[in-house]
């Protein structure tokens, strides 16, 4: 798993969420439900033309509930005298109340493992390293290189290990990430570098007589690509590109 967590939610994790940012982060939500309200915001006209009220229709599962704001609020029309007050209701809604109970029961099954200190040393955005790794999809080759391991009679001045390495420096971010989640079942890189991963990276040789034999193959668990001894870089690529996109792994053997 790869999850990728609003920037409020991290605030909330460190315990130090500031409240007066609950619309900006509305858009991080939602961001026609931002611009709605930024509508409203801005409007010059009267508010009551928009046929609002204190509430909000909610959509659980196909069954629509009416959540009031304020008690009565289904009753009470938005106006140009209160609709600060109900911008502000409607954020924290959608930010804090509707996602509250969630959130801390990610908190306290994380602090059973976890000293909630711990989480203030870094972030936001480190915090989310941390948890998923780097997100931009590209991985340090050099580090991969260093750090990587060689079996069934491949080593690292093997003429197919270095066509492999060409063919990864080759790909793009997004096909480099492919690469990784079909050996590893995760596309990101490990936060503290591939000296960190435990099994290694590791490339094992699979031997054939012709190219179309086999596919590049996967196993997971142990993070090993098995590369079958293609005749050419060309053919390489294109069966490794072949095998990342087919969304399969050790089945392929």
């Amino acid at each position: 798993m790869q999850p990728q967590f609003a920037h409020f939610f991290l605030s909330f994790l460190r315990g130090d969420y500031n409240y007066f940012h609950m619309l900006s982060d509305l858009s991080t939500i939602d961001r026609t439900l931002h611009n709605n309200i930024m509508f409203l915001k801005t409007y010059e006209h009267d508010a009551e033309d928009l046929c609002l009220t204190f509430s909000i229709a909610n959509d659980d599962f196909g069954q629509n509930n009416e959540i009031n704001l304020i008690p009565n609020g289904s009753e009470i029309p938005v106006t140009n005298e209160n609709k600060h007050h109900y911008i502000g209701l409607f954020a924290k809604y959608y930010v804090n109340d509707r996602v509250k109970d969630q959130c801390e029961a990610v908190k306290r099954g994380l602090f059973e493992v976890l000293d909630p200190a711990w989480l203030r040393i870094f972030n936001e955005p480190e915090l989310q390293v941390l948890i998923s790794g780097p997100s931009n999809g590209e991985l340090d080759i050099s580090d991969l290189k260093s750090n990587c391991r060689y079996a069934g009679g491949f080593t690292s001045i093997d003429p197919n290990v270095n066509r492999f390495w060409k063919v990864v420096s080759s790909f793009s971010s997004e096909e480099q990430a492919g690469l990784l989640r079909f050996v590893t079942s995760c596309e990101r890189p490990p936060p503290l570098g591939f000296s960190s991963m435990n099994p290694p990276f590791t490339i094992q040789r699979v031997g054939i007589l012709r190219d179309g034999d086999k596919l590049p193959a996967s196993s997971t668990c142990f993070n090993i690509l098995k590369l079958p001894t293609y005749s050419s870089q060309k053919v390489m690529r294109e069966r490794l590109l072949f095998a990342i996109r087919s969304g399969a792994g050790f089945e392929l053997t």
